[in-house]
């Protein structure tokens, strides 16, 4: 499942029939595309013996079922997905990023990351570096330390503030319009706020303590109030608590009648999970509840309710009829509630705002005019006017500006999954998925095979092949490239072969901007630095040929305890077996053995030559950086590969290292690059 097919099944459950027709204009997919979801969705369907969805002779798409759908039961089919069986679009993945880092104790690694969402270390480095600038934005500031993490640091009340943000503009409509949960999305959301699985409980508590106390709370409020003391409970069980912001404010929210009912909720929570909320977090919970709506008698009924929320909650419903999820574009749906203020402002003043394009928008986009005219109605009662087509034009330029970027996004999102075959198996596959994370967005690397194990590639569901040797009788499209290390060549090889699959036109098409122009761009993240060392460097060192640079490489690692005598003779052995792949960069080459062959720990060497030499690797001779390198695990020293790649790989670093006159200015001008990527200092060691 992924969030398109997630949200035509949602509308078939509730029984809103689909045609495929409109679906192909709406996601801008082909219709092969469309049935091909409709197919997996069955397939995934039968295994939970539901009613398969089934299309009549015009397209029209339905649940296949006489009596009404048991939405419980498709309720329960949705909630059973997983990272692993549902594919998240970037947006979602980077939203989901964000909202476990938020929630996180302390510290998460990447490899922590890579266990929760299944997606590979390269991409979630790739996210990880543009969810600092996000952090940022919003107040907070993502801190990165080698071989500790990631964590969020910024004050409590702050990191609360962006968790809710996060829930309240991707909300699921269907649990606040129907009390069902038919989202994935949302699903994976709450279920990273809601560690303790309290939040059904919680809204039972709440319509008791409303039934104790007759304060009603209007639907969108409830919504919002639920959530809230979600993550109230769960950061409190935690020990996320709350300083004590409310002193100025103590007295005042203490004899607000919103008082008794937090401490009233938070006291029978706090009893069932074994904790007593502190005062901070009872008054915490009283400012929440003072900015929502209840119900009242008619004749009090509009002095209650609050303008903001009943602004917040029309585009709700109006971004759900459209599925439209803002991820962590909070500036957008700022945007728009600053508009619909302004909006309302105008209306209840007779100003009047003329929009040129009404007419264009109103031919283009009639169905947008149709669903903001059909929800704005509540509000359009509170304020005791009715919305001019200038103002609802308005409106309907933000909304089908969001639908066409969600278009083109979904395009984009259509990745096309890849197997990769290597002659040395999974250790060469590092280094390709190093460079292949550029056309992250156009592949999924779905499975990693050695030359004899290739029959799991059709088990695995790949579309295409990239291969380091020639493949014979492969039913699948096969590239094979020049090196591991991937050329500009061999990447664009690779993006045509993608286009074609999905039925792109390359016609015309640039080459893909896939080299980094500039080290600052580098994302280099210091793993590498903590394996080098003054002692295992050597600047200016003559060569007589291959093997005695990687000698050289080697005597390095074993003269300061890292590796014993024999693994020299290994990592000599292993290229005369299986040829120069080692030589990954173009002058660079990283000569390394088995752990078996006698690491005793990790560590990386390296020799700059005087002179290069020839290793008679085609694509990337003359080699002049030999990097030795010993390996515990696979595991650990993918983060040393990716960023020893992402430096012998920039020719503009190359020239920077070339330049540095002895070993500890080379040793300088490496450590410098993780500092520039923002960081912390690796300790030498």
């Amino acid at each position: 499942m992924n969030r398109r097919s997630n949200k035509i099944l949602r509308e078939l459950i509730l029984g809103n029939r689909q045609n495929v027709i409109d679906l192909v204009d709406k996601y801008n997919l082909q219709e092969r595309t469309i049935r091909a979801d409709i197919k997996e969705l069955n397939e995934a369907l039968q295994e939970y013996s539901l009613p398969l969805i089934a299309s009549d002779k015009n397209g029209e798409l339905f649940i296949d079922t006489e009596d009404k759908p048991d939405v419980s039961a498709y309720e329960k089919f949705i909630q059973a997905h997983t990272f692993y069986t549902y594919y998240m679009s970037k947006n979602e993945r980077s939203t989901i990023l964000a909202m476990i880092l938020m929630n996180a104790d302390g510290y998460v690694t990447v490899e922590q990351l890579r266990d929760i969402i299944g997606a590979s270390r390269n991409t979630l480095l790739h996210d990880l570096s543009e969810l600092k600038k996000w952090f940022e934005e919003n107040s907070m500031e993502l801190v990165s330390q080698v071989r500790r993490g990631y964590i969020v640091n910024a004050p409590e009340l702050q990191i609360r503030k962006g968790i809710l943000k996060l829930l309240e503009v991707n909300g699921d409509n269907n649990d606040y319009g129907t009390g069902y949960h038919l989202g994935a999305f949302w699903n994976f959301l709450i279920s990273q706020v809601d560690k303790l699985g309290l939040y059904h409980e919680i809204k039972k508590d709440i319509i008791e303590q409303e039934e104790k106390l007759q304060a009603f709370l209007s639907d969108y409020s409830f919504f919002e109030t639920a959530i809230e003391l979600t993550l109230t409970v769960n950061r409190i069980v935690k020990n996320q608590i709350l300083p004590d912001y409310y002193a100025d404010t103590c007295r005042e929210l203490k004899e607000s009648s919103k008082y008794i009912f937090s401490r009233n909720l938070l006291e029978t929570i706090g009893k069932r999970y074994g904790f007593r909320a502190p005062e901070s977090e009872v008054l915490y919970y009283t400012d929440c509840l003072k900015g929502k709506s209840y119900l009242k008698d008619k004749h009090h009924k509009s002095n209650a309710l609050d303008l903001r929320l009943m602004i917040a909650e029309t585009l709700y419903q109006i971004s759900s009829c459209f599925g439209i999820d803002f991820y962590l574009d909070f500036a957008l749906y700022d945007l728009l509630i600053a508009h619909m203020r302004s909006a309302v402002y105008r209306l209840q003043t007779g100003e009047v705002l003329r929009n040129p394009l009404k007419e264009s928008l109103l031919k283009e986009y009639p169905e947008v005019f149709e669903i903001i005219r059909k929800n704005i109605g509540t509000l359009e009662e509170y304020i005791g006017t009715d919305f001019s087509e200038d103002e609802m034009s308005f409106m309907v330029l933000y909304f089908a500006s969001v639908m066409e970027k969600e278009k083109a996004e979904t395009s984009k999102n259509s990745k096309v999954r890849v197997a990769l075959v290597c002659e040395t198996g999974r250790g060469t596959a590092q280094f390709m998925l190093a460079k292949l994370c550029t056309l992250d967005e156009m592949i999924e690397i779905v499975n990693v095979s050695s030359v004899h194990n290739t029959s799991e590639i059709k088990k695995a569901g790949a579309q295409m092949i990239i291969s380091t040797i020639p493949l014979d009788n492969e039913e699948l499209p096969c590239i094979t490239v020049r090196s591991a290390m991937l050329s500009r060549d061999d990447l664009f090889d690779i993006q045509r072969m993608v286009m074609e699959i999905t039925d792109g036109d390359m016609a015309g098409a640039a080459e893909p901007g896939i080299d980094i122009v500039n080290p600052e761009e580098a994302n280099i993240q210091g793993a590498f630095c903590q394996l080098l060392a003054r002692e295992r460097t050597a600047v200016g060192y003559q060569a007589q040929d291959w093997r005695d640079a990687v000698c050289k490489s080697g005597m390095l690692l074993y003269e300061t305890g890292a590796v014993e005598l024999r693994y020299i003779d290994a990592m000599i052995e292993n290229i005369e077996k299986y040829g120069p792949y080692i030589v990954v960069c173009p002058g660079t080459a990283l000569p390394h053995a088995d752990t078996s062959e006698g690491v005793i720990k990790e560590a990386a060497s390296l020799v700059r030559l005087a002179e290069p030499v020839e290793f008679q690797n085609e694509a990337n001779d003359p080699v002049r950086y030999v990097i030795g390198i010993s390996v515990q695990s696979a595991e650990s020293i993918n983060q040393a590969i990716y960023d020893l790649m992402m430096i012998f790989g920039n020719e503009n670093i190359r020239k920077r290292l070339d330049e540095a006159e002895d070993e500890e200015a080379i040793l300088k001008a490496i450590n410098n690059l993780h500092k520039i990527s923002g960081t912390k200092p690796a300790k030498r060691r």
